[in-house]
């Protein structure tokens, strides 16, 4: 039953989060493959060889949403330091203890952000919190979820914008290895992989609602003849989630890395869709004066993230990466070590937020109805910035 369930909910999640014509083209174009058994999609890469500093392999085009896409590269330790001329102070809000956030932790740990002359503060805060406190002038940086929090504060006039990109899928749609994504009881799907047991489950997600998860769990939903309104989406911190799950007390959940791969050993519990491998559902956003008056400073975080991932994330973690992560998690090493390696892009898709803002306006997941445009949503010129050679 485990298998045949697995088949066809990968086909569905292939078809519509992954980017269906590309996926399908693929399938396709094999004549040994049967459409009803698809194999796993293909994902994104690192380049074979970036080169020294910010080349020809630290761009991509952003309309490119193909899931074996190669992401963007510098070589290590680029782009170079380039310090203020004085201290700057920087409060930054983390808005969930997750993976999410592992180039922002593994940047403070290991001075990346002091190398730019930055003062940085972490502050936990959970997104609404977050998003109220940049609005008032307290926080400068949110890290976590492009949520619903961040949607609401532009529309009601607040000029942040999303700069970086966060993690990808590199083994997308692949529900055997253990992952981001949404988690269900095995028992709730029948043999004929009928979902009619889904409807109505209290599913527990970081953000509830608002999350942007919302996204991917749609277009699943969808596909299986129910939608995400069918189903009871409450907020949970990822470790009381998974510890929920675990004790049959929720439907399901949506659990980040490394959440997700402490469940991964309960036969009662089955994955059922992943993060798309050709768009993150995270990143990075900056308040109004980063983005103007101290535009200096914002490329200097940027430009500090970007070397952070170029140097201790380029594919995977470091030694030094993955001990800092642990730390930051509160969590052992090998937590961090057991889930795949995890894949991360500071460019931000073409779309991407136009896709979690019309899950969110479905479920009513944002104080409005009307679609934002991505202008006002997302700046690139900062990554363009922060990767020049000045």
């Amino acid at each position: 039953m485990r298998s045949s369930t697995r088949r066809t909910i990968l086909w569905a999640l292939a078809l519509v989060v992954a980017l269906s014509l590309v996926l399908l083209a693929f399938v396709q174009g094999d004549a040994e493959v049967d459409d009803a058994t698809p194999e796993p999609s293909p994902g994104p890469v690192v380049p074979d060889d970036p080169g020294d500093g910010c080349g020809r392999a630290a761009t991509t085009d952003p309309d490119d949403l193909s899931v074996d896409r190669t992401v963007a590269r510098c070589g290590p330790g680029a782009p170079a330091p380039r310090p203020l001329d004085r201290p700057a102070a920087v409060t930054i809000a983390v808005s969930e203890r997750s993976e999410v956030v592992a180039p922002v932790l593994v940047a403070d740990a290991l001075g990346e952000l002091e190398a730019e002359n930055l003062d940085v503060e972490l502050v936990d805060l959970d997104q609404g919190e977050a998003y109220e406190a940049m609005a008032a002038g307290d926080v400068d940086v949110v890290v976590g979820g492009v949520d619903a929090p961040f949607f609401d504060a532009v529309h009601e006039g607040l000029d942040a914008r999303l700069v970086l990109g966060g993690p990808v899928a590199r083994r997308p749609n692949d529900l055997d290895t253990a992952q981001t994504g949404l988690w269900l009881r095995a028992d709730l799907i029948s043999d004929d992989d009928e979902w009619d047991n889904v409807e109505g489950q209290t599913v527990l997600v970081p953000g509830g609602i608002g999350s942007a998860a919302l996204y991917p769990i749609d277009a699943l939903v969808t596909q299986n003849e129910l939608t995400a309104n069918a189903i009871d989406l409450v907020d949970a911190p990822p470790d009381q989630a998974a510890e929920r799950l675990r004790q049959a007390a929720v439907g399901g959940a949506w659990l980040p890395a490394p959440a997700a791969t402490s469940v991964a050993d309960d036969e009662a519990l089955i994955q059922v869709a992943t993060l798309p491998g050709s768009e993150s559902l995270g990143g990075t956003v900056f308040a109004p004066r980063l983005l103007g008056a101290d535009r200096d400073t914002g490329v200097a975080i940027a430009r500090a993230i970007i070397r952070t991932i170029n140097t201790h994330l380029a594919d995977g973690y470091s030694d030094e990466a993955r001990s800092a992560l642990a730390d930051g998690l509160g969590v052992g090493e090998d937590a961090i070590a057991d889930g795949p390696d995890p894949l991360f892009d500071w460019e931000v898709r073409t779309g991407t937020v136009t896709r979690i803002e019309d899950a969110l306006i479905t479920v009513g997941g944002v104080r409005y109805d009307q679609p934002t445009s991505e202008d006002a949503l997302v700046d690139r010129a900062m990554q363009a910035d922060a990767i020049s050679p000045g």
